[in-house]
């Protein structure tokens, strides 16, 4: 082939390929365009997915910038609002979150580089499930945010108060002791009244031998008389005359008479007839004659009655017998066990008071040694010689006999006796054993005398009436300083009426506030504090948030030492927040009971205020009592009056073993006078928002020394002079115990809810204008503190052309994807919190 020839072939062949070319790119651009539109489209789908994700975020972020102004500036908390207002704005912001997507949707004008006027938007907020101030972790969680950079401060003005915490811990072994030594001298009290109830039924039963033997005298004195004017001439005449009645009468009305003249001249006496007349005998004379001769001797034979002992109370004196020696062996027992418990404690306490109580306990179980003579003299009395069946035959046969006797004195007065006959009995022989002719129960018996009884005053050294009188003395002292701790504190703090406590869906702490002696006697223990573990610093965070936010009831006292400001009211004196916000009726509903009702949670401001003292009070008693050993002077006085008061008993036998019970009980009663008297001192001190010395271990550190003369003696006062109340030691103020005993005996959860009530109630108080307060506008359970903001966003395709979609996609899974696209909201959701 010609070279010419296939240049024209290959030009022809290309000349025949240009239409299919173009027919073969107008048929693929067709599908190219659907799939660019679409490709497009959904690069705007998701360029604005990635703008709604912004938008949630933003609108979460504008919803918690509606905070609730008034709860953070009182408290630092921070909480969505619950203002009208606020939450109006709120939705209004949701429409400005949506011009992201049309810039010119606000009007003025703006543009950008891919406006959505075509977008459907919606903006919507919810709570996040238990994002709430109600909540009591999330509460936490926000205040320990507060607290993080003051709580270092906080502590630091506290004075050592965590120091104090552990101090607490430490004092628990001495709180114990205190506790046990208290119990021992009631048992003590009650061992020594239980022996004076038995010693006088004993001594009842002691003078029943005298009683017997007056009644066989009376028997005996009676039945001679009735012998005796049986054989007496007077009677013998008496007895002739109503057997010659008639002829006797009859001459004696013939003598009277001649006598009178009222006779015949002719008539006179015959020597029969006179020897008749001298045997005339006055019949009712001589029966009153008798009768009164015999009246003394019928009572006192008829007359069972006797004091203390008779026959009628002879058994119940004998059964009580038994039951008081039950109930001695009883407590003597628990007095071993106690004993027993208290030196198993003094191991770890301190050493004053080891060595004090040690001391006073060594000889107490002496006393156990003598317990079956209580017993074995009444199983002497009863069981072995039956004394309730003898004293029941001694009443019968007074009984039987007597009465026979009674029966001879009428047979007398009728004459119906033979003169000189004796044919009754001439004495009545009565039964009983007599435990003082048994030589041991017979010293037993006179111990117990010595023990409860005394023949002078009680003014003498070692006389037990000394001691009886010391412990009365210290009784009085002690009630007339627990009087001053009684009754309801003065307050004007509001209470919770039962209308907000439904509110704040809190019903409070129920029952009868504790008392003093309570807290005292039920002990305290602090051991907890240690046993919590982590627990402890959220809750002593805690503590210092709300001893920084509540008042208390020496809120407004001015601290002892602060002086006033110059040119100001020397009364005034006001307490801040930690937010710097004035404490006062007006903000604080409580105001003056907060931090008790943290510590009670009573609805009742005045209970708060009780229970609060009651504990505090309780913790100084302890203390003070404890003190009493500490203080050198004190333990050596009480001592000293305490072993004066044991001599009286002490000797052989069981008053040896009685005098340490004499001793303790003595030196226990002065010990707790002295003890309540000094908290009393102490919480006037605390109130007037002084410090008071934690354990006092020094004179000068007493806050009742001139008190103490009159309870321990002019001496006392003489030898040691008196208390200078220059505090050294380690010294505490009321809110220091209040936070201590908040910290140590109220549980997070609890402390938690009753600060969320005071938050609530606070806030309220604030808005409101007037003093009372009804209606809760303001609501913990109401709070929100983290929302999930949620932008949905609806848009059309506007890159496809639609006789595209319809030409060549119609009916395919493309079309409804894109339908699908095209009608439905994609929505974004972003979490925020405070």
């Amino acid at each position: 082939m010609k070279k010419g020839q296939k240049k024209k072939y290959i030009s022809a062949r290309r000349r025949g390929s240009r239409g299919i070319i173009t027919v073969f790119v107008t048929l693929i651009m067709v599908p190219v365009v659907a799939i660019t539109g679409i490709m497009v489209d959904v690069s705007r789908l998701k360029l604005y997915s990635s703008q709604a994700v912004m938008a949630a975020d933003a609108y979460g972020e504008v919803i918690l910038s509606e905070f609730d102004n008034l709860l953070k500036e009182l408290y630092g908390l921070f909480s969505v609002t619950q203002n009208k207002e606020g939450l109006a704005a709120i939705d209004t912001l949701a429409k400005h979150m949506g011009y992201s997507f049309n810039p010119n949707g606000d009007k003025k004008g703006l543009s950008g580089f891919m406006p959505y006027q075509d977008a459907d938007v919606v903006l919507t907020y919810e709570k996040v499930p238990g994002a709430s101030l109600s909540d009591n972790n999330v509460l936490m969680t926000q205040i320990a945010a507060f607290m993080k950079y003051r709580v270092v401060q906080e502590a630091l003005e506290a004075g050592g108060i965590l120091d104090t915490l552990g101090e607490f811990d430490s004092l628990d072994s001495d709180m114990d002791a205190m506790e046990s030594r208290n119990e021992i001298t009631d048992s003590c009290s009650k061992a020594l009244g239980q022996i004076d109830d038995y010693y006088q039924e004993l001594k009842k039963l002691a003078a029943y031998p005298d009683y017997i033997e007056e009644r066989q005298e009376a028997f005996e004195g009676y039945s001679k008389e009735l012998t005796d004017i049986a054989k007496s001439d007077e009677y013998a005449a008496y007895v002739e005359y109503l057997e010659d009645k008639t002829d006797i009468d009859a001459a004696k009305e013939k003598y009277d008479r001649i006598a009178e003249g009222n006779a015949a001249d002719d008539e006179t006496m015959t020597a029969e007839e006179q020897e008749l007349y001298e045997k005339y005998v006055d019949v009712e004379a001589y029966k009153e004659d008798l009768e009164e001769q015999l009246e003394d001797y019928e009572t006192a034979a008829g007359d069972n009655s006797g004091d203390p002992i008779h026959f009628d109370n002879t058994k119940e004196t004998i059964q009580n017998l038994e039951k008081h020696a039950k109930e001695l062996e009883k407590t003597l027992k628990t007095l071993d066990e106690q004993v027993e418990k208290l030196q198993g404690q003094l191991e770890s306490c301190s050493e004053e008071v080891k060595e004090g109580i040690r001391t006073e306990i060594e000889d107490l179980k002496k006393i156990t040694e003598h317990t079956d003579d209580f017993m074995g003299t009444y199983v002497l009395i009863e069981t072995t010689h039956k004394d309730i069946q003898n004293n029941a035959d001694n009443q019968e046969l007074m009984e039987e006999e007597v009465p026979k006797l009674d029966t001879v004195k009428e047979n007398l007065l009728t004459g119906n006796v033979e003169p000189g006959d004796s044919y009754w009995a001439k004495t009545v022989t009565l039964l009983w054993y007599d435990f003082l002719e048994d030589g041991g129960k017979k010293d037993f018996y006179q111990k117990l005398k010595e023990i409860c009884e005394s023949e002078s005053d009680g003014d003498e050294e070692g006389d037990k009436k000394a001691g009886d009188k010391k412990k009365k003395e210290a009784e009085e002292a002690r009630k007339k300083a627990e009087k001053e701790l009684e009754g309801d504190e003065e307050t004007g703090a509001r209470d919770i009426t039962a209308e907000l406590a439904g509110q704040l869906g809190s019903n409070g702490a129920s029952g009868n506030v504790p008392s003093l002696t309570d807290y005292f006697s039920g002990g305290l223990s602090f051991e907890k504090l240690a046993q919590a573990g982590s627990q402890v610093v959220d809750r002593i965070l805690l503590a210092f948030y709300d001893f920084g936010m509540f008042s208390s009831r020496v809120s407004g006292v001015r601290p002892e030492g602060e002086e006033a400001p110059a040119g100001g009211d020397s009364e005034e004196y006001a307490d801040y927040s930690l937010t710097k916000v004035k404490m006062s009726k007006d903000v604080n509903y409580l105001y003056g009971a907060e931090l008790e009702y943290l510590l009670g949670g009573y609805n009742s401001s005045v209970s708060n205020l009780n229970h609060t003292r009651n504990i505090i009070c309780g913790v100084r008693l302890a203390m003070n009592f404890a003190s009493s050993y500490s203080v050198r002077e004190v333990n050596e006085t009480i001592t000293t009056i305490a072993d004066t008061a044991a001599k009286a008993v002490a000797a052989t036998g069981v008053g040896a073993a009685a005098a340490p019970l004499v001793r303790v009980a003595v030196s226990g009663a002065l010990r707790l006078a002295f003890a309540t008297m000094e908290t009393a001192a102490d919480w006037s001190s605390l109130k007037a928002r002084k410090s008071v010395v934690l354990f006092k271990r020094k004179f000068d550190e007493l806050e009742t020394v001139d008190a103490l003369r009159g309870l321990l003696g002019e001496e006392f006062g003489k030898k040691y002079g008196s208390g200078s109340s220059d505090k050294k030691s380690f010294s505490l103020t009321y809110e220091n115990y209040l936070f201590v005993l908040i910290c140590l005996l109220v549980d997070d959860n609890t402390l938690l809810s009753r600060t969320s009530n005071l938050i609530t109630l606070n806030v309220n108080q604030a808005q409101n204008s007037g003093d009372t307060l009804s209606t809760l506008s303001f609501k913990m359970a109401d709070t929100v503190t983290a929302v999930e903001a949620t932008c949905k966003v609806k848009e059309d395709f506007v890159v496809l052309p639609k006789n595209i979609l319809e030409l060549y996609l119609k009916g395919t899974g493309t079309e409804s994807l894109i339908n699908v696209l095209e009608d439905h909201y994609f929505g974004y959701s972003i979490i925020r919190g405070y």
